[in-house]
């Protein structure tokens, strides 16, 4: 019985502790379901926030002064270079161009008269018995009406000689670039070739063509095989004849050679179209619509050297009234050569470096007021794949048309920021550019807004996109994957041009395209901060941008 009633007691006593503890345990529950956490830190936001000056070395920082407008941001890209206007006859070609109709405007069409060396363009076909010239320009009407199907506008060089008008047949490295032994002949082929033109098109049209008389004449023989003199002759002469033809015609001379090694004469072209007796007239000076130069940049010389190419001959036009303010054309652009001295078929670097050096120019075009810069492409050989600078393009054409602000700043090196003001919307395009591919050479800036935007408004939503060894880019996942692949390389080929063929084998495309979504997410402009939140302080607003040693970013800045 004892015996019993003790075993009683501790089942009791173990049913009085199950119910404590469920009933504990069903408190505590109740506790963490009704509990309210304590709240979270906000995370600071992406990209660059307001902050003090005091806090800043002054000399990262540039200044913007939103209620001093300087120049507007025009479009200076939207024209590329074509060596033969006759793959427009093809319709597959025709229709791989609509990627980049929203971006290229107009196509200048070089060697359009002849003596080339793939014998394409032979409209000139000699003399009859009484001098008179032999022509069939059906090729050229045929060329240009599938030209003009796409909506382009087109621009024409007037070159070269055909290999018919001069008996000593010197084949240079384009071609003929003999002047003609006969002038009257060459009047007469110019006559004839813009007057097909102006019966095909109508005059109203032609008209509004930009027509160039030769290419590089100061680079002889490759592009000139005669003087100087020969060439201020040539260019009179056909200026004349083009007149006739066209009495408002849009004309002028070559792109100059700016490789200081290989030029023959520099400025001199526009003192003779100023102040020299011209050829075909005898008059003093030659219609001169605009001028141009050459430009290709050289990575392995480590220098952005636009300034020291351009400088001399934005300096000769200011000096005479009647040219200080026509169009001053960079039309053949590009970067030449790699670090290691190779040039390929490449015209530019692909990578974030070609972004960054692209982004400096844009702002030299501003100081040098330059017109327009032709462009060969911006994508990546194969592809429709933007190169790295495209994407910096496409930043451009946000900005495009809008008022470019005053900026001061005590930066060196290559760096800055191109700040444009759109309706009441702030764009900051701001570049960290460093000649060596292997720069370490990080930076912060510090752009600090004040003036009348900043002061009607206290708070701004922010968004940011970037270019750079992170963003936008392609070339380095390409050039891993490729050699993963076990693809031939050429240790001597160009690196990172925008034409892989120049580095490695054939099966290179083979890898791009089985690969081609992953690429084709890596080349998107990312926006890397979308709708941040930056508030004025003491009556200007500071952002902090850190940069990558090639790096391009660009701000939107909407006041709210």
């Amino acid at each position: 019985m004892e015996k019993n009633k003790l075993m009683l007691g501790i089942v009791f006593m173990f049913c009085i502790f199950t119910i404590f503890y469920a009933c504990s345990k069903a408190e505590n529950l109740e506790e963490e379901i009704i509990e309210i956490p304590d709240p979270e830190e906000p995370e600071e936001p992406a990209g660059p926030v307001a902050i003090n000056e005091a806090d800043i070395d002054a000399n990262k920082i540039a200044t913007i002064n939103t209620s001093a407008v300087v120049a507007q941001f025009y479009n200076f890209w939207s024209t590329r270079p074509m060596i033969n206007q006759t793959r427009f006859n093809s319709a597959n070609f025709r229709n791989s161009l609509q990627p980049i109709k929203d971006y290229v405007k107009s196509y200048n069409l070089v060697r359009t008269m002849g003596g080339r060396t793939d014998n394409l363009n032979m409209f000139y076909q000699g003399v009859d018995a009484s001098g008179n010239i032999i022509t069939d320009f059906s090729g050229l009407v045929t060329s240009m009406r599938n030209f003009m199907s796409t909506g382009f506008k087109p621009r024409i060089v007037l070159s070269k000689v055909p290999w018919e008008m001069v008996a000593d047949k010197v084949v240079n490295t384009y071609g003929n670039t003999s002047p003609p032994d006969n002038y009257d002949q060459w009047r007469q082929y110019v006559n004839a070739f813009l007057t097909t033109l102006v019966d095909e098109f109508g005059m109203q049209e032609v008209k509004t063509w930009r027509f160039r008389v030769s290419t590089e004449p100061n680079y002889t023989p490759n592009h000139w095989n005669g003087t100087m003199e020969d060439y201020f002759k040539h260019y009179d002469i056909t200026v004349d004849e083009v007149l006739k033809v066209i009495p408002d015609a849009i004309v002028g001379p070559g792109n100059m050679l700016t490789e200081a090694s290989v030029a023959t004469y520099t400025t001199e072209l526009i003192d003779h179209c100023a102040n020299g007796t011209n050829y075909a007239t005898g008059a003093t000076g030659t219609k001169m619509d605009f001028f141009s130069i050459s430009y290709y940049e050289k990575i392995d010389q480590n220098t952005v050297a636009l300034p020291n190419k351009i400088q001399p001959y934005r300096n000769k036009l200011n000096s005479y009234s009647q040219f200080s303010n026509i169009p001053l054309d960079i039309q053949e652009f590009g970067i030449l050569r790699d670090e290691n001295r190779k040039r390929g078929l490449s015209l530019s670097d692909a990578t974030e470096l070609g972004a960054s050096w692209y982004a400096t120019v844009a702002d030299m075009v501003h100081d040098f007021r330059i017109n327009e810069i032709y462009d060969w492409g911006q994508e990546i050989e194969s592809s429709d794949l933007p190169q790295g600078r495209k994407n910096v393009m496409r930043m451009f054409q946000k900005m495009e048309d809008g008022n470019r602000l005053e900026a001061t700043d005590s930066f060196s090196g290559y760096a800055g920021v191109i700040p444009v003001v759109k309706g009441d919307v702030i764009y900051l395009l701001v570049y960290n550019h460093n000649p060596s591919r292997t720069s370490t050479a990080s930076r912060t800036i510090y752009p600090k807004l004040e003036g009348g935007l900043i002061s009607s408004g206290n708070t701004w939503k922010m968004s940011e996109w970037t270019v750079d060894k992170n963003n936008g880019i392609m070339m380095h996942e390409l050039y891993k994957d490729v050699r993963a692949a076990g693809v031939s390389e050429d240790p001597n080929g160009r690196i990172y041009g925008n034409r892989p063929s120049d580095r490695f084998g054939n099966e290179w495309k083979n890898v791009l395209n089985a690969n081609i979504s992953k690429y084709e997410n890596l080349t998107k402009l990312p926006k890397t901060v979308t709708d941040s939140v930056v508030i004025k302080g003491n009556g200007s607003l500071i952002l902090k941008v850190d940069l990558e040693p090639h790096a391009v970013k660009l701000y939107e800045l909407i006041p709210e």
